[in-house]
């Protein structure tokens, strides 16, 4: 059995997809304790239908507890861990040692500690696997060869991120936004002000640039090596990003594993197959890629810029198929002549949108974010409407 594939899952479309398109796990949130305060996250409802709907597709499902708690947050935590305990989540994902504690003495629930713990070598490692812990989800500036000692020295399963959003602060630890904004970035506050253009004043110099702007991480070179080196886990950034990254990326990840399960021992894929993924990956909104602490930090900063790129538009996700049509949720408005792309796990096929359809089964000329259509096309609920 290959390592896992673990998707993020910020709201449950995200979810959907993720399972869709190959992932074997998903990472999601619920209202407190997660550091994505301003994502969707799930209600406790909500949480307990997500973990029936991924235990009924035979996969897994973790909740992130990873917030860095202060006594005010402590309080309400007992209660929560009941209620996860009742549901049956997979594994939580914790980084504070008190939370770990008492996820330890109130649940039986399996604990992963999480990246903002800043795990990066295998004394550390150690010391949370004789706390209880099952996983450690290493710190991203861990190279492989620090993820090989901790391998050698320690029996515990490892995770690492292998795509997505990097931080410029170590392991995502960071207070700007706490001085900036008044929002905590370690409580999920964070309103990245890493991405900000400042002006920078020196002896030699004066001018504006981006000091603190990661490029996102891309690992599909390294994906052979951490194999190799016995990740358990290779986990996808991106409870706030799109359907449509959340879709991308797990349909080429889940192509490269597949693909490397295919070849000899210690085979490297071809050139061309990991220059047709990483242009795949590069489709999908991005600050332009790094290896991250896989490669070279000092390559990790994109000083020119602080925006993204992108070569594919999300028009849509379907939701529901009747009789050769299919009802797609608008995200951005596409019109009758357009021509469009269907994004499914076999691939994109490209087609022209020849007529539109109202919910209440009147023709329209175009779709407008946030609408219910009808489009010709027997696609699958999940599957992604591009251009």
């Amino acid at each position: 059995m290959g390592p896992e594939l673990l998707a993020p899952a910020g709201n449950w479309d995200k979810l959907h997809v993720a399972l869709r398109f190959g992932a074997d796990a998903v990472y999601v949130g619920g209202k407190v304790f997660g550091l994505r305060k301003y994502a969707e996250n799930f209600t406790n409802p909500e949480l307990e239908a997500a973990v029936q709907r991924v235990h009924e597709a035979s996969k897994k499902i973790y909740v992130v507890l990873n917030g860095f708690a202060h006594d005010s947050d402590l309080r309400a935590l007992i209660p929560h861990l009941d209620f996860l305990n009742d549901i049956r989540p997979d594994a939580v994902i914790v980084s504070d040692w008190a939370v770990a504690e008492r996820v330890l003495h109130h649940t039986d629930i399996p604990l992963h500690v999480s990246t903002q713990a800043s795990v990066t070598h295998w004394r550390a490692a150690k010391r949370w696997v004789n706390l209880g812990a099952k996983r450690v989800i290493l710190a991203r500036e861990t190279s492989l060869q620090d993820c090989q000692s901790i391998k050698d020295h320690v029996d515990t399963e490892l995770e690492v991120f292998i795509h997505g959003a990097m931080c410029a602060s170590y392991s995502g630890k960071c207070v700007i936004s706490n001085y900036s904004a008044g929002r905590d970035s370690n409580r999920g506050g964070c309103v990245q002000s890493c991405r900000h253009s400042y002006h920078l004043h020196t002896p030699t110099q004066s001018d504006d640039r981006y000091m603190m702007n990661a490029r996102d991480l891309m690992a599909i070179d390294w994906v052979q090596s951490a194999i190799e080196v016995g990740i358990t886990s290779f986990k996808i950034e991106g409870r706030m990003k799109s359907t449509h990254y959340v879709a991308n990326a797990c349909h080429v990840y889940r192509q490269a594993l597949t693909a490397l399960s295919q070849l000899p021992p210690h085979t490297p894929l071809s050139d061309t197959l990991r220059q047709s993924y990483a242009d795949q990956l590069s489709r999908v909104s991005n600050r332009t890629f790094s290896g991250g602490g896989f490669n070279d930090l000092r390559d990790s900063i994109n000083t020119q810029d602080g925006g993204t790129q992108k070569s594919r538009q999300l028009l849509g996700l379907v939701q529901f198929q009747h009789q050769n049509r299919s009802l797609i949720e608008s995200r951005s408005p596409f019109r009758v002549g357009q021509s469009i792309r269907v994004f499914t796990p076999l691939g994109e096929t490209e087609c022209q949108v020849t007529s539109l359809w109202d919910i209440h089964n009147r023709p329209i000329e175009q779709a407008n974010p946030g609408a219910l259509v009808w489009m010709p096309g027997s696609w699958v609920s999940g599957d992604v409407i591009c251009c």
